[in-house]
């Protein structure tokens, strides 16, 4: 179609935004924002008390644009839970494909490598260990996929040690299952000051307790 003089030029979708950025890139700022202030705010105040109205007045963002990312806050809760965990999860592979760290040694480097990435952020953990807990069926189906998957990842390493002759033949699910559980409820127990242990402590006495289970296991072969 033939444009007539002194029609002005459409505007290209690459060309649209504020200051030079595209209307892609602003949602893409925007949603990180509602994922920065989900952490803050479910990791602070709760996710109870953290309404729709709140994170989008503390993100500086419309409610029309809230629900262009996320269905309800339990969406973003979710989100936010599943990014804090898929970034514990690689630093962890990071740990255990470390070759300069001895095989046998590996465990107890991830256990201070997740408690580390919890812990030195307190807001991550609260949300992790507390605030997923019973908000409904999909939160729950969530948690567990995240629990399995790094059962999963301790079950692999330890039968990694059995294909090494360094452990004996063996089902180690409730072991890995175990170790998970007790990193989560060991959490819970020392944000609250329960425990009066340094997170250092804390690591030596999750590895004891690895340990333990670990030659339980030998010894009942």
């Amino acid at each position: 179609m033939t444009r007539s003089p002194g029609t002005p030029d459409m505007p290209s979708p690459r060309r649209r935004g504020y200051a030079g950025r595209t209307a892609q890139a602003l949602s893409e700022e925007r949603r990180q924002r509602l994922m920065d202030t989900g952490l803050e705010l479910f990791g602070t105040n709760g996710y109870i008390p953290t309404t729709v109205e709140k994170i989008c007045a503390h993100a500086q963002v419309t409610t029309r644009h809230f629900y262009e990312h996320f269905r309800d806050r339990e969406a973003l809760l979710i989100a936010v839970f599943e990014t804090i965990l898929a970034d514990t999860r690689q630093r962890l592979i990071a740990v255990m494909l470390d070759e300069s760290i001895p095989l046998d040694k590996r465990l107890e480097v991830a256990i201070d490598t997740f408690l580390a990435c919890h812990l030195e952020d307190p807001r991550r953990a609260r949300i992790t260990t507390q605030e997923i807990m019973g908000v409904s069926p999909h939160t729950e189906a969530a948690r567990n996929a995240v629990i399995n998957g790094f059962a999963d990842m301790i079950e692999a390493y330890l039968q990694t040690l059995v294909a090494r002759h360094m452990l004996p033949a063996r089902n180690y699910r409730v072991v890995a299952v175990a170790v998970v559980g007790a990193m989560h409820e060991l959490q819970i127990a020392w944000l609250s000051g329960s425990l009066g242990l340094s997170r250092q402590a804390l690591v030596d006495e999750l590895c004891f307790l690895v340990n333990t289970l670990v030659k339980s296991g030998r010894q009942a072969q």
